[in-house]
């Protein structure tokens, strides 16, 4: 029997708001017209706070129960996107101004859920580099080249405020919020 039989995928992120959303849109929309890039095209624009992991279908109401009981004394973030960035040949994103209430609020959020599922959810060890994924995974390296030009004389400002943890679940080819909490 495989995984998805009896576990789904889970992450949890702060989401761009629907204007945003829509312009980074565009940017991944033009990935898969030129280089057939589809994987960032799953899920809405987005911070990840926890990366994706499998958990049991009969572990999605405690999930979601521990992100309702999510509580933090941290003030809105506000969000600055500036610019384009990669990390490697592997991933284009929008990158974000440097800001310790984000840091802060992912590591609130990571040691909340590990408290109730240490054994699905670890620590991340890597720095947190927060961004706004463009195309990942599925850029091949020749096109990452082709699409760096393009991508490193583009501009892109915008700024938002948020104060919402959101818990999105892959269904079939599609990320979906299942759940939000104001912090």
């Amino acid at each position: 029997m495989n995984q998805s039989a009896t576990h789904s995928m889970y992450f949890l992120a702060l989401l761009c708001p629907a204007e945003i959303d829509k312009k980074v849109y565009q940017y991944k929309r033009w990935m898969r017209d030129h280089f057939g890039c589809m994987v960032a095209m799953k899920a809405p624009a987005h911070i990840t706070l926890i990366p994706p992991f499998w958990l049991q279908h009969e572990s999605e109401n405690k999930l979601i129960e521990t992100l309702q009981n999510f509580t933090s004394n941290t003030k809105p973030i506000t969000i600055e996107l500036n610019n384009f960035s990669h990390f490697s040949n592997r991933v284009i994103f929008i990158a974000i101004n440097e800001n310790h209430e984000l840091g802060s609020m992912r590591k609130q959020t990571e040691d909340h859920f590990i408290k109730e599922f240490h054994t699905i959810i670890k620590p991340d060890d890597r720095p947190f580099h927060p961004h706004v994924t463009i195309a990942n995974r599925d850029i091949k390296p020749a096109a990452f080249i082709k699409a760096w030009q393009h991508f490193s004389k583009e501009q892109f400002h915008d700024e938002f405020q948020t104060q919402t943890v959101s818990l999105l679940k892959l269904s079939p080819g599609k990320w979906n919020v299942i759940s939000e909490k104001n912090w």
